[in-house]
């Protein structure tokens, strides 16, 4: 993940002299783990935040959820929306970035996004990033929440709509069809339910052999179709 972390070192003059004269007694910093959960509290003294911060900023982006997989052909997500990132789905995960001088997460050729959370009324931005979704997120899009977030942002592409398809089957399919220099006869895809619990997740069955032996992985069950109904849709 390639981001300055020192962020004090952009920081005019002018805006350290105003912390530094700011009514300002201490910050109560918080560090959330991997599971969305409150792992460490501190408390810093205000002339101690300017040392302290970049520090700190380190040591929660190591704690950062990451799937422990490095690249797929497709990553299918299941929802996205604004209780998950503030991006709909974080690019530290997914590495759907607005901008070409970040990066990070992991390298997926194509992105479905198959439904919007309740949490998120309609606002589904960030689903410009991906590259195929299904009609039921389109119908609950409301453009008169994602648009003033991205105008305000003045990061429009994350409003663009993606191709879209009648069910999550064939959003599925579109994004393995379109993929270039691929085995298409045994795909490398991930799911995951969102971008903030990636506590379990699924791996097509490509990805058996290279992580049976890895510690970090648990194979929590043996190679299985993906379940859907007879409408095309997951369950």
């Amino acid at each position: 993940m390639k981001q300055d972390l020192n962020i004090w070192q952009n920081v005019p003059l002018f805006g350290k002299a105003i912390i530094r004269h700011a009514p300002v007694l201490f910050a109560v910093p918080t560090i959330e783990n991997a599971y969305d959960e409150t792992c460490k509290i501190v408390a810093v003294n205000a002339d101690e935040i300017e040392e302290m911060e970049p520090v700190l900023l380190k040591e929660a982006a190591s704690y950062m959820a990451r799937i422990l997989v490095d690249s797929c052909d497709v990553l299918v997500v299941d929802e996205i929306g604004k209780n998950y990132s503030g991006d709909g789905m974080d690019p530290n995960i997914t590495g759907t970035f607005c901008s070409p001088y970040a990066s990070g997460g992991i390298a997926a050729q194509r992105v479905a996004v198959l439904d919007l959370s309740k949490e998120t009324h309609g606002n589904g931005i960030g689903l410009g990033f991906s590259s195929a979704t299904t009609k039921r997120v389109f119908d609950k899009l409301d453009l008169a929440s994602m648009y003033p977030n991205a105008i305000t942002c003045t990061v429009l592409g994350g409003v663009r709509i993606p191709i879209i398809m009648e069910s999550d089957k064939e959003a599925i399919q579109v994004c393995i069809k379109s993929c270039n220099e691929i085995d298409k006869t045994r795909p490398r895809v991930v799911r995951i339910p969102n971008s903030l619990h990636l506590e379990h997740i699924m791996l097509s069955e490509d990805y058996l052999e290279e992580i049976k032996g890895m510690e970090t992985i648990e194979i929590e069950s043996e190679p299985m179709d993906l379940p859907f109904d007879e409408d095309g849709m997951l369950w």
